[in-house]
């Protein structure tokens, strides 16, 4: 009985814990999906079919039916030959949206997956007596919070001293006593689940093309953009905003200003560049390396309005663009290129713009080198040890667009700044950034 409790109860907490997380992170779940080749709304509603399924496996787990382990065993062994498919077909290491945002597909996920479909189909095979059906469903909640408290999720809004109306000006929307506003665009899905919460804090809307004076006033680096102001407009605090936790963190970080108290610093980027030289510094070096850039990737310098305040990653043609892999990619069109930055082919061999080989001057076709992964060739570039943690959702052009920290140990910087914590995980700290443009409509 004690073997059948405590195997319901790890089962049931692992679907539980995953249909939760998927809710919590619907964007998340949706840019996950692409890597098993769901594309366009169906990435987008995946989470929604999935969350439902895998919540009522685990109910039906927990009330004791055989037949109901079956189904958890059978669903699950097909989640592990879905990701095993993934990386059989050059995948591993991409989004796979298991255990949150933050997990990938590798043998291990594979690996965990299948041991809990053996671990269904033991307890479909009735090899242990029934524990008391309270007992499985109360270590099932149990554990199940603990995996979804023990994943992180920035809580407070993406601040930037470059990025909207600086803290302490003065803005005048032109829409009278404003003391929140929330910026959207046309088509943001992102922006339409934070509209009714921004209502209810008592905040306006406006819009990207409707309110374009205000936008433009307020220097909006992209939607959704929450800003908390005084009755006589001053600035108090802002940010890029996902959810609704983080919109009424502006509110907060607002009030706590408004009483003399610095809003702690907690996954946020406030205070970001802790000084003004620091900030010009940032700005003047922005401004010299987009004169540098092609005008086809302009646009890709802002990350869809995120700066370099923390400089992009170190890339082989200088925007760091990757793929779902973390592979380099061109930003103005997203070919594949190698570490020397030619565009490849899908065995990596080098092209010319036209797509065909490239040749040396004696007309012989030019050997391959090495495609590594832009966070992975930061670390050896610098001699430290990095890896992939947090990441931050803006939508871009009609899709998501997916910002993600490189992150260290080390307190090496690649820039002057004295970077925080960012979206990176424990004691890790960003180092660079690098951007995934996705093919999810948002």
């Amino acid at each position: 009985m004690l073997v059948s409790a405590l195997l319901a109860a790890l089962v049931g907490a692992a679907l539980l814990g995953a249909a939760a997380l998927k809710v919590a992170d619907r964007t998340g779940t949706a840019v996950a999906a692409e890597t098993f080749g769901l594309r366009g709304r169906a990435a987008r509603w995946a989470w929604l079919p999935l969350a439902g399924l895998e919540a009522a496996l685990a109910a039906g787990l927990l009330a004791g039916p055989p037949a109901a382990a079956w189904a958890a065993a059978i669903v699950l062994a097909v989640f592990a030959m879905a990701q095993a498919t993934a990386i059989a077909l050059g995948r591993s290491g991409a989004p796979c949206g298991c255990f949150g945002a933050r997990g990938h597909l590798s043998w291990g996920a594979v690996a965990r997956t299948a041991s809990l479909a053996a671990a269904a189909a033991f307890l479909g095979l009735g090899f242990a007596a029934a524990p008391p059906r309270l007992v499985p469903a109360l270590g099932a909640l149990a554990l199940a919070s603990a995996i979804v408290l023990r994943v992180r999720r920035p809580g407070g809004a993406l601040e930037l001293e470059a990025e909207g109306p600086p803290l302490g000006s003065r803005l005048d929307l032109g829409h009278g006593d404003v003391r929140l506003a929330l910026f959207v665009a046309d088509g943001c899905r992102l922006c339409r689940g934070l509209i009714a919460q921004a209502q209810r804090l008592g905040g306006a809307v406006f819009d990207e093309l409707a309110d374009a004076a205000a936008w433009s006033a307020a220097d909006v680096p992209g939607a959704p953009f929450a800003v908390a102001l005084t009755a006589d407009g001053t600035v108090l605090a802002k940010g890029t905003v996902n959810t609704r936790a983080q919109l009424a963190s502006v509110v907060g970080a607002a009030q706590a200003r408004a009483a003399g108290v610095h809003p702690e610093r907690g996954s946020s980027r406030r205070g970001f560049l802790a000084t003004a030289s620091v900030a010009v510094a940032a700005l003047t070096a922005g401004r010299m390396l987009v004169a540098l850039v092609a005008p086809g990737d302009a646009d890709a310098f802002h990350f869809c309005g995120h700066v370099y305040t923390t400089d992009g990653c170190p890339h082989p043609t200088g925007l760091p663009r990757i793929d779902s892999h973390g592979h380099p990619l061109r930003a103005k069109d997203g070919m594949p290129v190698d570490d020397l930055g030619r565009r490849i082919d899908a065995s990596g061999a080098p092209l010319d713009d036209a797509g065909a080989p490239l040749l040396d001057p004696d007309g012989r076709a030019q050997p391959p080198a090495t495609r590594t992964r832009v966070c992975v060739a930061a670390g050896k570039r610098y001699g430290i040890a990095v890896r992939t943690d947090g990441a931050w959702y803006r939508c871009c052009n009609g899709h998501v667009r997916k910002l993600i920290d490189c992150c260290t140990t080390s307190s090496r910087r690649i820039n002057g700044d004295r970077a925080l914590r960012g979206y990176c995980y424990g004691r890790h700290r960003v180092f660079c950034v690098m951007y995934y443009q996705t093919k999810v409509p948002c």
